[in-house]
């Protein structure tokens, strides 16, 4: 039964990328100008787009720094090494898993705590202690950059309306996560409500074992949480690498108009990139429908036809296919690390 349901799984992922590219594709033949397209994307500077890659990579390898800091706060220990390996196996479930930006998450805490005898409420405390950072950071990036728009552009009030949309959405995951992680009661009623779905589903299912299993763990992630609230200073250094991360992957954009040989619109980028992110944090960051969005947007705010396609596709070649390649390759490594690290446990006598 599990070979079928991953087969399942494979296949809606696969549906999904068909389906996007199908998308995409309509929409380049119907609402792109090919001839300005093809002439803005010759001239690119392939030593300058080049260093866009080796700049992202230094983007998560700051981005892993977060993590592997809060962990030492929370006297949890980890590498650095598997730090940054674990931080690329989350990207992968991230791009090619639709979901509310989780599923990174929940894989960087559950493949570390079956690696190692770390509690998993520990790790999944400083994993949202990463998320909590990356979202204040995105939300004052957002604000910046909407207000740098609004003072240097006359926005099409549709186009103005989704971006404030886009702001307010993310304000409110970030204060819904913050909420969830200070509330142990809040948990415990989700808790709470999902044993009751699946108990409406299977009525004979013992919750019993699964409520004090995930009970236990909550516990230890709240505690975990206050713990990090208790020690700002222990905050710093994540709250450092965490800038830097974000300096180094906006970093990317940057260099893509600078190898198309363009000045890089400071306003527009911050838009743009953030609302990329918040396509990929609700599940719908899909080959396709990112590319769309991001054209759509950079001509909003007065951007060229073929500079609004060539700054998406080049960037999305380093930010998802780059991605994919690298952290299919760490997916994979960490796998084999696994399994030879069960072969190798010693077999209980019966």
């Amino acid at each position: 039964m599990i070979p079928e349901k991953k087969q399942l799984q494979v296949n809606k992922i696969f549906l999904l990328l068909v389906f996007g590219l199908v998308a995409f594709i309509v929409y380049f033949v119907f609402f792109v100008d090919l001839a300005s397209f093809i002439e803005t994307i010759s001239q690119t500077n392939l030593a300058i787009y080049g260093a866009s890659f080796v700049v992202y990579v230094i983007g998560i390898f700051f981005s892993s720094m977060v993590w592997h800091s809060l962990l030492n706060a929370l006297t949890v220990k980890m590498t650095v090494k598997n730090a940054y390996l674990f931080t690329w196996v989350g990207l992968f479930f991230d791009a090619t898993i639709p979901q509310l930006g989780l599923s990174g998450d929940v894989a960087k805490t559950y493949l570390f705590s079956k690696s190692s005898s770390e509690d998993a409420g520990k790790i999944g405390a400083s994993v949202i202690g990463q998320k909590l950072l990356v979202m204040t950071i995105t939300v004052v990036t957002f604000s910046v950059g909407l207000v740098l728009v609004l003072f240097n552009y006359a926005l099409d009030p549709l186009a103005a309306f989704s971006i404030v949309l886009f702001l307010l959405l993310t304000i409110v995951s970030l204060f819904l996560i913050y909420y969830l992680s200070i509330k142990p009661k809040a948990t415990e009623a989700i808790l709470r409500f999902v044993t009751r779905v699946v108990l409406f589903f299977r009525k004979n299912w013992d919750s019993t074992a699964f409520n004090q299993q995930v009970t236990g763990m909550l516990g230890n992630f709240h505690v975990s949480i206050s713990k990090l609230k208790a020690k700002p200073r222990a905050l710093i250094m994540p709250s450092v690498y965490s800038i830097l991360s974000w300096f180094f992957d906006i970093g990317v954009m940057f260099l893509v108009f600078t190898a198309l040989g363009y000045p890089a619109p400071v306003d527009s980028i911050l838009i743009v990139y953030t609302v990329s992110g918040a396509l990929q944090a609700v599940g719908l960051g899909i080959f396709g429908v990112n590319e769309i969005v991001m054209i759509s947007t950079f001509r909003a705010l007065g951007l060229p036809d073929g500079l609004s396609v060539s700054v998406t596709l080049l960037s999305r070649a380093v930010t998802l296919w780059f991605r994919l390649i690298m952290s299919y390759g760490a997916f994979q490594w960490t796998s084999l690390k696994l399994a030879r690290q069960q072969e190798q446990l010693p077999i209980k006598p019966a």
